[in-house]
């Protein structure tokens, strides 16, 4: 009997949070992705809802990808980069991105599972969750509802991170699929885009790959 290859899914849609020590992460995320790359990517960090900050210059001079604060309706497409404005969530609805300035979500808004759990809603299988530097457990529940639709979670090596315990919430109570080091983030991510499949872009950038259910503490496995 002949076997069959499945190609990887198509994964265009990049979701980014973070809270405390992740600005710096972004930036140097942003600055190694190439100008070209074929995917939409959406930040949310948690932010002051009253400071009038100048983040989307922070990281648009640093990002080769164009970085906007999207308003209502604004078409959600591969090759910008969209960042949550202060005091709203960013949610996806018909291709589209909206902001909601619905009940705050551990007790910040824009909160980073709402991205996360919205997006996977709207993209399934197609979205990467990549969690940063930040306290607390936000973005934990969001990561696990992309993975449940089929998408991949990513979590930044949480003894790098200025704030570890997003990342490591994250690595306790959802199966992440790859824990990383922020200098290997736009590789893997312009790897998992192109179409690679986890297991090689895990091989090729030198990043853990967890096994299922991995205690948080233990030493993950690579393959």
């Amino acid at each position: 009997m002949n076997s069959v290859s499945l190609s990887p899914p198509r994964r265009d849609v990049i979701l980014i949070g973070g809270s405390q020590g992740s600005i710096v992460g972004v930036r140097t995320l942003l600055a190694a992705l190439p100008p070209k790359l074929p995917a939409a990517i959406g930040i949310t960090l948690h932010r002051s809802p009253t400071f009038v900050s100048s983040l989307v210059s922070v990281f648009d001079t640093k990002s080769q990808l164009p970085v906007v604060e999207p308003g209502n309706g604004r078409l959600f497409e591969p090759g910008l980069v969209y960042l949550a404005p202060r005091d709203h969530h960013m949610v996806f609805r018909h291709g589209a991105v909206w902001l909601d300035r619905g009940p705050k979500h551990h007790f910040v808004r824009p909160a980073v599972d709402v991205m996360f759990e919205s997006g996977s809603e709207q993209f399934g299988a197609r979205v990467i969750g990549v969690l940063l530097s930040g306290n607390l457990s936000d973005g934990v529940a969001g990561l696990v509802a992309i993975k449940d639709r089929g998408g991949l979670s990513l979590a930044q090596e949480p003894s790098e991170a200025e704030a570890p315990s997003m990342p490591r919430n994250a690595v306790a109570f959802d199966d992440v699929d790859v824990v990383f080091p922020i200098a290997t983030a736009a590789r893997l991510l312009t790897n998992l885009v192109s179409g690679m499949a986890i297991e090689e872009a895990v091989a090729s950038n030198g990043v853990h790959r967890l096994v299922p259910h991995q205690a948080a503490g233990e030493r993950p496995q690579r393959n």
